[in-house]
C-alpha cells in the first residue's frame, strides 16, 4: 500500500507540475507574448548555397554605373508641362588622353515624359584650352522601365576606353534580342572601334557589363 501511494503522489506532482507550466503559458499569451514558432526545416544549408544566396543578394541590390563619378558641375533642370526636356547635366573634367590636360565628358538625361529616357554622351578633348569634340555616333543611351537597350560605361585604367553594349528593337520592349559589345579607345586623338563581340539574347543589356 506504501508503494502504491508514493506512486500516486509522484504522478499528482507530475499532472500539477504540468498544469502550472499550461497555465504560465496561457497567461503569458494572454499577457500579449508571442506563441514561440517551430522551424520544421531540419536540413542544413550549405556553404555553396550560403555563397549563392549572398551573390544573388548582392547583384539585385547593386545599381548599374557608368564609371562616371564626382562631377565638377552637376545641375538639375524643370521639365515642361509634358515632363520632357533635359533633367539634369553632370560635367566630369579629367585627362583621358593623358597628356596632361584636363579634358571634359558632359552626361545629360533627356526626358520625353513617358517611362523611358536616355542619357546622352559628349567627349571632349583639351587643346591648349580649346575643347575638340571627339565623341563617337551614338553615345547615348535607350532606357525604361521593362529593359535598357543600350547602355555605356567608361574605363580610366589602364587605358581610357568606353564599352558600349547594344541590341536591336523587336515586337516590344521586353522582347529580348542579340546584343553587341562595341569598345572604343583612343587613336590618334578620336575614339576609334577597337573590338566588336556578339553576346547573349537578353532584355537588359545592363546585365552584361
Amino acid at each position: 500500500m506504501k508503494r502504491i501511494n508514493q506512486s500516486g503522489n509522484v504522478t499528482l506532482n507530475i499532472l500539477l507540475v504540468i498544469m502550472l507550466l499550461i497555465i504560465a503559458i496561457l497567461i503569458y499569451i494572454l499577457a500579449g507574448g508571442e506563441i514561440p514558432k517551430i522551424n520544421r526545416s531540419t536540413g542544413i544549408q550549405s556553404p555553396d548555397m550560403q555563397t549563392q544566396q549572398m551573390n544573388t543578394d548582392q547583384q539585385s541590390t547593386e545599381e548599374f554605373s557608368d564609371g562616371l563619378v564626382n562631377p565638377s558641375f552637376s545641375e538639375e533642370y524643370p521639365l515642361d508641362e509634358f515632363g520632357t526636356g533635359i533633367s539634369e547635366r553632370d560635367i566630369f573634367d579629367i585627362d583621358i588622353n593623358a597628356d596632361g590636360l584636363r579634358d571634359r565628358i558632359t552626361r545629360t538625361r533627356n526626358e520625353n515624359g513617358t517611362s523611358h529616357f536616355y542619357y546622352q554622351y559628349k567627349i571632349e578633348i583639351n587643346k591648349n584650352g580649346d575643347f575638340i569634340d571627339i565623341t563617337p555616333e551614338g553615345f547615348r543611351t535607350t532606357e525604361g522601365t521593362e529593359c535598357s537597350l543600350q547602355k555605356l560605361q567608361f574605363k580610366f585604367a589602364p587605358e581610357f576606353s568606353v564599352i558600349k553594349i547594344s541590341r536591336n528593337w523587336q515586337d516590344s520592349w521586353d522582347t529580348p534580342t542579340m546584343a553587341t559589345k562595341t569598345i572604343y579607345k583612343f587613336n590618334n586623338d578620336a575614339l576609334s572601334v577597337t573590338d566588336t563581340q556578339q553576346l547573349n539574347t537578353i532584355c537588359d543589356v545592363k546585365d552584361l557589363f
